[in-house]
């Protein structure tokens, strides 16, 4: 599934995924304090925001490198928007965090295109960003 992809890249990715998962798993009836439930969520909803924005930033240096890319350089800049929105409107947040997700995931698709990226990018890439998003709706679902 990771073929190629270097392994402390793996292992750094997959252990980010823990704060999503402890906000997901919080949403279900596990015993926890309504308060400390709601604290869980609220840490995987700015989490999932700094990564998307993380994100964002990588998709947006890449693209700054050669001027033929200018529209995807812009275009780096909706995920930052819609975290920052995310965090700042108390609706469909984890939806749109998703949405941010799903866009980055595009300029990557073009930036691949265009041979910008390692070889081994999109393999990791797909499946880590279909692991998010699909968090990300389940607990959207959930809260």
């Amino acid at each position: 599934m990771f073929h190629k992809v270097p392994k402390s890249v793996v292992l750094t990715s997959l252990l980010g995924l823990i704060p999503i998962l402890m906000g997901l798993a919080s949403t279900f009836n596990i015993g926890l304090r309504e308060s400390l439930k709601d604290e869980l969520i609220r840490i995987a909803i700015i989490y999932s925001g700094f990564i998307l924005s993380f994100m964002s930033g990588c998709v947006f240096y890449v693209s700054s490198l050669d001027r033929k890319r200018v529209f995807l350089l812009w275009f780096s800049i909706v995920p930052v928007l819609l975290a920052l929105l995310s965090v700042a409107v108390p609706f469909m947040q984890s939806f749109v965090i998703a949405l941010g997700f799903l866009i980055v995931l595009e300029i990557e698709r073009k930036l691949y295109k265009f041979q910008n990226l390692p070889e081994w990018w999109l393999n990791f890439r797909l499946p880590m960003t279909t692991i998010v998003v699909f968090l990300l709706i389940f607990m959207g679902f959930r809260i």
